[in-house]
């Protein structure tokens, strides 16, 4: 037979410390995409933040110039187009005129009538090409746009800021 005893209750005044290491769940560096000045940084070390909050603003004056060179390229183009379409309208009334005007025999010779034709396909063409330019400057417009976009660093999400390595 095998006897049962009670254990006793007792408080125990032993620590036992041992090493170890806290480390995050979520880490990250912070890089900026656009190279620029630091106009303002609006977190420390310890600073909470949410997802979507402004950390730090860059300044980064080419790209306002590359962004009005691009506004103006867009609005050259445009301006190309309509002379374009200008001399377009002008071709087609005069093919439309020395058209009506070949119906009657001996009026207009048929070469005027064929280079005004092929003049109208033409102009047809660069109204295509000028479309097509305003496609590209407005793309490289939208470029720069996008670029700036860059210039707001923002928190990818919710934590504390561990590290600071710029100043404003």
């Amino acid at each position: 037979i095998t006897a049962v005893v009670p254990a006793p209750v007792a408080r125990l005044n032993v620590m036992l410390e041992m090493p170890g290491e806290l480390d995050p769940y979520e880490e990250v560096a912070i890089y900026a995409r656009v190279t620029g000045y630091v106009k303002r940084i609006r977190v420390d070390r310890g600073s909470r933040v949410r997802t979507g909050e402004l950390l730090a603003q860059i300044e980064a004056p080419e790209l306002l110039a590359q962004r009005a060179e691009a506004e103006s390229k867009v609005q050259a183009a445009d301006a190309q187009l309509g002379v374009v379409r200008s001399k377009a309208d002008a071709d087609t009334s005069t093919f439309e005129k020395l058209k009506a005007a070949a119906a009657t025999p001996g009026v207009v010779a048929g070469n005027d009538v064929v280079l005004a034709q092929k003049a109208v396909e033409a102009d047809q063409g660069q109204i295509v090409a000028g479309e097509r330019n305003i496609d590209a400057a407005r793309q490289a417009l939208n470029s720069i746009k996008q670029m700036e976009g860059y210039l707001r660093i923002t928190a990818p999400f919710d934590g504390v800021i561990t590290e600071r390595n710029v100043h404003d």
